[in-house]
């Protein structure tokens, strides 16, 4: 069984050594992170995987994110896929290089009318 799933892109446009980021996790599959990333329609692997450079390293000691730069962030030990790519995409999200990518993460839009109510007049 293969245990290291590249990145399906690199950010090629970065100096570092490594155009991408590892993702050391405990999980001993990529079937947990099949789901969807909540508030999108894309699974938590392709969030990770193509839209934040990051590749997953399954079956591993510890959970831990190295980024680009080789810095490690050591993370929660958590029993859920969706938990840990939410605390990958919030630590990515506080990166120099990161913010861009997951600002760039397609959310849906949300619907907050309700019945019986209507938006607020705008002044041009």
């Amino acid at each position: 069984m293969n245990n290291y799933h590249h990145a399906l892109r690199e950010k090629k446009e970065l100096s570092f050594k490594n155009q991408y980021r590892v993702l050391k996790t405990t999980f001993k599959s990529l079937n947990g992170f099949q789901i969807l990333y909540p508030g999108t329609k894309i699974s938590l692997e392709k969030v990770l995987r193509y839209h934040l450079h990051t590749s997953i390293h399954l079956d591993q000691e510890t959970n831990i994110l190295i980024s680009m730069d080789q810095s490690e962030f050591k993370l929660n030990n958590t029993s859920s896929e969706k938990e840990i790519t939410k605390e990958v995409v919030s630590l990515i999200g506080n990166m120099f290089f990161g913010s861009s990518e997951v600002s760039k993460i397609p959310f849906e839009k949300k619907n907050y009318r309700r019945k019986g109510m209507t938006a607020p007049n705008r002044k041009h």
